[in-house]
């Protein structure tokens, strides 16, 4: 059994795009949407890879309790300011003397980002070369559902179709594509392949 973190960036505010939130109660709106829409990916994905390798996968931020007190606090506890610039600031504070500041306030990052790597991109890189641009025009007509709407998309879909066939109408995505996709504001900062500007996160 291992523990996992799931919920705390949709409970807590911990992605970058909410920099861009206009005020709290936009912001509370979307941490809803998004904690909603753990069950369709964060949480599939979470337990088919640990349960792929025999480990039962628990969530403590997503304990009922855990979600009904963290929504009942105050948005503007979450929101990031010039005074609270950092993510799930509310968070990181409760345990501010238990660990490094350097740790504790690091500016989240997915894996690859995090670890100065490119491999997301190289490996973006590969799937569209996979993918002409014939083919890639052509995609709403090949998959009128949940319609590919990038070549890594499409590369990917072609896989899904190999195995499971007619199966992409019990499939639930994000809403816009992404977690900031989805947004009521809009946001540059993300697209589908993912974070833009890396440099940030030095």
């Amino acid at each position: 059994m291992v523990l996992t973190g799931e919920g705390s960036d949709e409970l807590f505010a911990g992605y970058l795009y909410f920099r861009d939130a206009p005020n709290a109660a936009a912001l509370q709106t979307e941490l809803k949407r998004i904690t909603h829409s753990l069950q369709f990916v964060n949480c599939k994905r979470a337990d088919r890879m640990t349960m792929a390798h025999g480990l039962e996968a628990r969530v403590p931020f997503l304990q009922p309790d855990v979600i009904d007190a963290v929504m009942k606090m105050d948005p503007e506890l979450k929101t990031i300011t010039k005074d609270r610039p950092a993510e799930k600031h509310a968070l990181r504070a409760a345990f501010e003397g238990t660990m490094p500041s350097e740790v504790l306030w690091r500016t989240k990052a997915m894996q690859c980002e995090g670890i100065g790597m490119t491999w997301v991109a190289e490996l973006q890189s590969r799937c569209n070369k996979q993918v002409s641009d014939e083919e890639f025009a052509d995609r709403a007509n090949a998959y009128p559902i949940n319609t590919p709407h990038t070549k890594e998309e499409l590369y990917y879909r072609r896989i899904f179709e190999k195995y499971y066939k007619g199966m992409d109408k019990f499939v639930h995505v994000w809403e816009g594509g992404c977690r900031a996709g989805g947004a009521a504001w809009q946001n540059e900062a993300y697209t589908r392949e993912g974070l833009k500007d890396v440099k940030q996160l030095a």
